[in-house]
């Protein structure tokens, strides 16, 4: 997780730095109309779950990918609908992959014309395969899917009128027999048509 921040502090500095020679502009001016936007994001993050029956556990922080579309209706309020790619997770003797489809509402507090914090929360839904190798067991496998509640809080930057940057911080808490719990920390960049 250090890396990562390192790498989006730099990033984040990377991307003030060209405010000045950006167009001066309200981002967060709507003038009455919806804005729809795309993004990609890449991020960091931290997969456990511990399995009572099977008395394993899991703890790996990995990379992710998101790609994701949105329509903010005004400057307070946004409609997401994204996919989540989350690399394969493993140790010793267990590895999980997991993907999935979300829709999210994003409440924002605009702080400037380029700065603004949110919080967001919705529902995702996910595909998992986990696999663990038990001593006098063997290999055992399952797949399993479900649909649970997530949250999130992060900080949007516009570099230009039409170039946003995101830095946030999700958590999924996933299907309870297993109790896995994922924190996911990202960067993305995402363009306003």
């Amino acid at each position: 997780m250090r890396k990562f921040a390192s790498i989006t502090a730099a990033s984040m500095v990377l991307a003030m730095s060209g405010v000045a020679s950006a167009a001066q502009g309200n981002y967060f001016d709507f003038n009455g109309e919806p804005k729809v936007y795309a993004g990609i994001g890449y991020g960091q993050y931290s997969f456990q779950w511990d399995d009572r029956e099977n008395d394993t556990s899991f703890d790996e922080d990995e990379s992710m990918l998101k790609g994701y579309i949105g329509t903010a209706l005004n400057e307070y309020f946004s409609v997401e609908l994204a996919y989540q790619n989350f690399d394969e997770a493993s140790d010793i003797d267990s590895n999980a992959e997991l993907d999935g489809v979300s829709l999210a509402a994003r409440f924002s507090a605009p702080l400037s014309n380029r700065f603004s914090l949110y919080a967001k929360g919705g529902w995702l839904e996910w595909n998992a395969d986990i696999y663990a190798n038990i001593p006098e067991v063997g290999r055992v496998g399952t797949e399993l899917d479900g649909g649970d509640w997530f949250y999130g809080a992060g900080v949007a930057f516009a570099v230009t009128n039409n170039v946003n940057m995101r830095l946030e911080y999700e958590r999924y808490e996933l299907d309870d027999r297993i109790d896995p719990n994922m924190d996911v920390a990202s960067l993305s960049v995402e363009y306003v048509f």
